[in-house]
């Protein structure tokens, strides 16, 4: 993908379709589709963002950029390979995202 902001972080990744302010995200890596400004009020709780469309002057870079949160947009792909509760860690200077663990099937 693209480094958006920089920071490397790891975490629990939380699948959006889309903004849902019932799903717990405190120190999470949200992981979405596209973003649009109403995503904005989950941002200051999660700690990463992974984006599957978006470039640097998407929605969701600005405002990663604004609030300082390691995010990657423009990882092709990326709805099909993540999923909640893997564990990753994302590199937002270098747009690198790393899944660590998969998370359990559900049952």
């Amino acid at each position: 993908g693209l480094g958006a902001c920089p920071g490397v972080v790891e975490g629990k990744a939380v699948v959006l379709l889309e903004p849902d302010v019932s799903v717990p995200l405190e120190g999470c890596i949200l992981v979405a589709k596209q973003t649009d400004p109403g995503w904005v009020i989950l941002f200051p709780s999660i700690k990463g963002l992974v984006v599957e469309r978006g470039s640097m002057l998407s929605h969701s870079a600005i405002v990663a950029r604004e609030m300082g949160i390691p995010a990657v947009v423009g990882v092709p792909g990326l709805m099909n390979q993540l999923h909640t509760g893997d564990r990753v860690r994302l590199d937002g200077a270098k747009g690198l995202v790393e899944i660590l663990a998969r998370a359990a099937p559900p049952v």
